[in-house]
């Protein structure tokens, strides 16, 4: 699908991936005002609203934010690190939203990050999606690393081992 240096279309999969990433971006800065008392939610006739600032679960929001704001970036774009940092953080927030609802949040605060980031983490251990974004980043080589790395590969194959990253 390489078009050229440096210009890859983007496949419809990795498309939604930066989309789920960005959603999951927005629902930790929402987070991030319920916990600073700014916004609330309901769900079912129960209002969740802070009185006073909770400053180290909006802290904590905002940084989740930010690495999802850079991951849906590295999707959009179909870089290669985007892959290894969406396993990353999708993992981290199942394992956060496990312990959060063993130490006190509702199913309800937890649901939808959760599930979001399953959907991440599933989609980026599908077969062939990493290849996109390994063929991504070769399209994006100049002739002179591609010989390079041509060499490399040759010479790890003399040597019984595969390239790095791959």
């Amino acid at each position: 699908m390489a078009q050229g240096q440096g210009q890859y279309h983007r496949p419809i999969g990795v498309t939604l991936l930066a989309l789920g990433a960005g959603l999951a971006a927005l629902f930790q800065i929402w987070r991030m005002l319920v916990f600073m008392g700014i916004a609330n939610f309901g769900f079912i006739g129960k209002t969740v609203s802070f009185p006073e600032p909770q400053w180290g679960q909006a802290f904590w929001a905002l940084i989740l934010a930010a690495i999802w704001v850079w991951v849906a970036k590295g999707f959009w774009d179909v870089r290669a690190y985007a892959v290894q940092f969406g396993i990353f953080i999708s993992l981290f927030t199942l394992i956060w939203g496990f312990f959060a609802l063993l130490f006190g949040s509702t199913v309800n605060a937890e649901t939808f990050p959760m599930v979001l980031a399953l959907i991440v983490y599933v989609y980026l251990m599908w077969p062939g999606v990493r290849d996109a974004f390994a063929q991504a980043e070769m399209s994006r080589l100049t002739p002179e690393q591609k010989a390079a790395y041509e060499q490399l590969a040759e010479a790890n194959s003399k040597a019984g081992t595969t390239p790095p990253g791959f």
